[in-house]
């Protein structure tokens, strides 16, 4: 199976190359891409204990910071190379980078075509490669194998119910080079096993996620934040990582809740920014005065701020009165990150589906800790949030004690990349 996927991989290389080009969202970096970096002696790394660590997008770089951190302070002297795919990951890791001398940013290589492959492994010469959460790439890790690169997934989760034999061969074939699959749940380990991934190489250390613990702020920051929307003293919802179709519902339901409470306004965060305009068009569309984020204050204060930047989406968390987490009005997201606006004590509401968060929010329910409704049930859900401070304040610190409980996945992690980094090689081969 392997042959043949080379076999076309070079036979369509010229197509992927015209596609790649075609795609403004590949066609940025894509001399990255290639391995043909514009500074390329600041990639070439002298052999050592060099880290090759990858996230696919925005939500997985994430977890980058906290496991460079911890793995800098067992292993002195490391060097980490951080790639990414998407353009919003990419400018992550530039910001994970700034200023550290040992971490550099690059995208990954571009369609795990072989020769490019072979041009990122002669100049990175990593120890170890590090992957997140789904990551996996046939030519990468045939590669990283033959030179004796220990190759470990993190933060591993996998969904192998409803899915035919075919996909979950194909998946079993992805994922038997990896040296060790460290999951995010007891349940997740026993997934893997169920299609055949053998159970020595899985390790339950939980979601990193849940070490990375967002400072409140003191009042008065967070008002100086809010007066430059116009904001000072009113009640705000943000609405995290949002996608097409949850907008309009909560946009509805947010004008439902104008009606008897217009001291409360709207973060609006669409999981990808460059939607922005689209988005701020369907606040227009239902009468409510909307500003792009990325634009200069101009007139009142909006009912809706649409955030279109990166990096920011803590901010507007930090502010909040009542979260929406986004992805859990979507059946084919399942929900993202619910434990940031936990960690910073918010009364988190959810749609319901939650399958790419299906621990944490058990746990959150079983405290009492979240709020379920369905997008039809919105309206209601912010209503009895807003006219209840008391209910506000007490699920916000039920939910931080269920947050902060669950900590310790970024050490025991660690701890397992060393264990596989102490019989690892580095080597050139092919």
């Amino acid at each position: 199976m392997r042959l043949l996927y080379n076999v076309l991989l070079v036979l369509l290389s010229p197509l992927v190359y015209l596609v790649a080009n075609m795609n403004p969202k590949l066609r940025q970096g894509m001399a990255e891409r290639l391995g043909r970096w514009p500074k390329p002696e600041r990639i070439r790394m002298p052999v050592g204990t060099n880290i090759w660590l990858h996230s696919v997008s925005v939500g997985e770089v994430k977890l980058l910071q906290p496991l460079i951190s911890a793995l800098r302070e067992r292993l002195p002297g490391a060097k980490f190379f951080t790639t990414t795919i998407t353009r919003s990951g990419r400018k992550m890791l530039d910001h994970i980078a700034q200023g550290q001398e040992d971490v550099i940013a690059s995208y990954f290589p571009l369609a795990d075509l072989p020769w490019v492959i072979a041009r990122f492994l002669n100049a990175v010469k990593p120890l170890v490669y590090i992957a997140t959460e789904a990551e996996a790439w046939p030519n990468l890790q045939a590669r990283l194998k033959r030179r004796g690169v220990k190759s470990l997934l993190v933060n591993a989760r996998i969904y192998s119910s409803r899915k035919p034999a075919w996909k979950l061969k194909l998946t079993r074939m992805l994922l038997q080079d990896f040296d060790r699959i460290v999951c995010q749940s007891q349940e997740f380990a026993d997934a893997f096993a169920r299609i055949g991934v053998p159970r020595e190489k899985l390790i339950v250390c939980g979601n990193i996620k849940s070490d990375i613990a967002p400072e409140a702020w003191p009042e008065p920051q967070g008002e100086r934040f809010k007066s430059q929307f116009g904001w000072a003293r009113r009640r705000v919802v943000t609405a995290g990582s949002t996608h097409p179709g949850e907008e309009e519902a909560i946009l509805n339901a947010f004008q439902q809740l104008r009606v008897a409470n217009p001291e409360w306004v709207l973060a609006l965060t669409p999981r990808h920014p460059e939607r922005g305009e689209e988005v701020m068009a369907l606040a227009e569309k239902l009468n409510l005065t909307a500003r792009l984020l990325s634009r200069k204050a101009s007139g009142k204060a909006p009912d809706v701020v649409v955030v279109d930047k990166i990096g920011v989406l803590l901010d507007f968390y930090r502010i909040a009165d009542a979260v929406i987490l986004g992805g859990t009005f979507n059946p084919r997201i399942g929900g993202h990150n619910i434990l940031e606006p936990a960690h910073l004590a918010k009364p988190v509401i959810i749609g319901p589906h939650v399958d790419s968060i299906a621990e944490h929010v058990l746990r959150l329910r079983n405290a009492g800790a979240v709020v379920e409704a369905a997008p039809d049930e919105l309206s209601q859900a912010l209503s009895t949030l807003a006219m209840d401070e008391e209910s506000r304040l007490k699920i916000g610190a039920r939910a931080r004690t269920v947050a902060r409980s669950l900590a310790g996945a970024t050490a025991c992690t660690v701890r397992a990349i060393i264990q596989e980094m102490g019989g690892a090689q580095t080597g050139s081969g092919p």
